[in-house]
């Protein structure tokens, strides 16, 4: 018979094939095994490169023409390159040395984590994308006539020259004759100035000292309202003009006012190529504008969001 310690020693080790045998043929220990081969695997084939030396900088064409462009805020690189080109060897000298400067200024401050969770440099970034967008935007070519004539018929109110006048008058303060005796002497004075037909040089020798003119040539109703007040601007823009005819009296918060008028013209609206060059301008600017906001939205697309359940408030009806 054989020795109960050998038959004790093969049940043992027929036992831990038996355990050996179970986990081989065990799905899930396959499934265990494939996961750790592949971390491995992803690991060795997308194992990050050592970092650059950091004190290192490389000055080229390219990291000029970028550092330019970020510096003056205009991202058209064909007149980044103009400018470089036309620079001379000390300017081109003293850019080089200033760009050397902010990468290892910039490179330190990154090693010693002075970028984590900075409001301004993060504002920073923010600026960097817009001025991008900016960029982008400025690089929209001219407009078609067809175009043009659209926008400046779409804003002919924008481009409208305003009404002006032209007059003169007579002045008599309320501060130094009080309201009702300055309303007085310019009635009297109406009668002498249409009888004497007095002409429009000629006002400056009657009435009292104004704070302002006593001559207006082609002044528009904001202008008038900036001097006189509102209700007599409005009151003078409704005249009809006349070379000889006074008329009056008028308040405004200095006294009371007879006014020669001679001449009125109405707002009018200018043909297109009277202003064109300002339409064009305008013309770029809101198209600029408008595809920068459009790049912005465009980023801004590829992001999802979730807002908390104690920031969602219910819209008032």
């Amino acid at each position: 018979h054989p020795d109960p310690a050998s038959r004790v020693g093969d049940e043992g080790a027929r036992s831990w094939l038996s355990v050996l045998k179970r986990l081989v043929l065990d799905p899930l220990v396959h499934f265990l095994v494939a996961g750790v081969l592949l971390f491995f695997a992803w690991n060795h084939l997308n194992a990050t490169a050592p970092p650059a030396d950091q004190h290192h900088i490389q000055v080229d064409r390219a990291a000029i023409l970028q550092f330019m462009q970020y510096r003056t805020r205009a991202f058209n690189e064909v007149d980044a390159i103009r400018r470089l080109d036309s620079l001379s060897p000390e300017a081109l000298a003293d850019i080089v040395q200033d760009f050397v400067r902010e990468e290892a200024l910039s490179r330190s401050a990154l090693a010693l984590g002075l970028d984590s969770d900075d409001y301004v440099i993060k504002q920073r970034l923010v600026q960097k994308m817009v001025f991008m967008a900016e960029g982008v935007s400025m690089t929209r070519a001219a407009p078609s006539e067809a175009e043009l004539l659209t926008f400046y018929q779409q804003r002919a109110e924008r481009y409208q020259v305003p009404g002006h006048i032209t007059f003169t008058h007579v002045f008599f303060s309320a501060v130094r004759h009080g309201e009702k005796q300055a309303q007085g002497l310019a009635e009297q004075m109406l009668t002498t100035l249409n009888r004497e037909k007095v002409a429009f040089s000629g006002a400056p020798s009657f009435g009292d000292r104004f704070p302002y003119q006593v001559n207006y040539v082609e002044r528009t109703y904001d202008a008038v309202a900036g001097h006189f007040g509102n209700t007599m601007a409005d009151a003078l823009f409704r005249l009809d003009p006349h070379g000889s005819d006074w008329r009056g009296p008028y308040r405004s918060s200095f006294g009371s006012h007879l006014v020669l008028l001679i001449a009125r013209s109405a707002a009018r609206s200018p043909v297109l190529d009277d202003v064109r060059e300002q339409v064009v301008r305008d013309y770029q600017d809101e198209r600029s504008q408008e595809e920068k906001i459009a790049f912005i939205e465009r980023l801004m697309a590829d992001f999802t969001v979730d807002v908390s359940a104690d920031l969602q408030r219910p819209q008032l009806q």
